[in-house]
């Protein structure tokens, strides 16, 4: 009669597997806690006049400020066209900065010519340029877009270069061993090893397109939570900037958290960190 043998691993697995929502769940508790504790001190602070109520504000008045715009639309409105030129920038500078990473990483002399010069490129100040961005794509949405997609391209561009050019070399030259195309290596081998890189690069880019495209309408705009932040400073509001904050924050958040479930998604065998 032959001994049956227990499997250990596979229970371990399940175990860990059914105690991922517990995980979760303690995690947002967490970040709960840390968020109320942070409003408390804030409007215990502008309650007891530890701080300046006038040049800090308080988070009733800034909850009474956004109650007030998105009862009134103007909220509505602001943050449509935030998003909206936020969203266009990231897709136009990462369609960009992939498609640059990836002929570079395929073309290794060139990328050694340009290295430079992208270097330098992407060290420029965007706050500086963004009036050029103006004058050259008007005061609509294409020089908001413009200068949130330049500095995304880079981000982009070095995260895909980086990740193609750390491919697993012994798998590499096993798969051109068995006669594999250097198309079928791109495919099959070498983007799926980026693939990682490029969504840390995104995730990377959204904070960075939503500043790009706070700074173009700080310089040049009649519309949009930068216009609103700025015309709110511009006449000492503070109310008004903290609100304004308080909403890109919650934009930065959500995009982050779906650009990182879209990586999650097309990268399956990446284990969760999460917990």
């Amino acid at each position: 009669m032959q001994r049956r043998e227990t499997p250990v691993a596979e229970p371990r697995a399940i175990s860990q597997r059914g105690n991922l929502p517990l995980a979760h769940l303690a995690l947002f508790a967490w970040r709960a806690v840390v968020l109320v504790a942070v409003l408390f001190g804030w409007e215990g602070s502008a309650r007891l006049h530890w701080i300046d109520p006038y040049l800090f504000s308080s988070p009733s008045a800034v909850c009474n400020r956004l109650w007030h715009l998105a009862a009134s639309g103007v909220l509505l409105g602001h943050v449509w066209i935030t998003v909206l030129e936020t969203l266009l920038a990231l897709v136009v500078g990462a369609t960009l900065g992939i498609s640059l990473g990836m002929f570079l990483a395929l073309c290794p002399r060139i990328a050694k010519i340009l290295d430079p010069f992208n270097v330098a490129l992407n060290g420029l100040p965007r706050a500086a340029m963004a009036p050029l961005f103006v004058v050259w794509f008007g005061i609509g949405m294409a020089s908001k877009i413009a200068v949130g997609a330049s500095i995304v391209v880079f981000v982009c561009l070095f995260a895909t270069y980086a990740g193609m050019r750390n491919t697993d070399v012994v798998l590499l030259r096993a798969v051109r061993a068995l006669g594999a195309t250097p198309r079928q290596v791109l495919l099959w081998v070498e983007l799926p090893f980026a693939i990682p890189w490029i969504f840390a690069g995104l995730r990377t880019s959204v904070a960075m397109a939503l500043i790009g495209t706070i700074i173009g309408e700080y310089v040049a705009a009649s519309k949009g939570l930068g216009w609103y932040i700025a015309y709110s400073g511009g006449i000492f509001d503070t109310t008004g900037v903290m609100a304004g904050l308080l909403v890109l924050g919650i934009i930065a958040v959500g995009l982050d958290v779906a650009v990182d479930r879209i990586g999650r998604k097309l990268t399956p065998w990446k284990p969760d960190d999460r917990r």
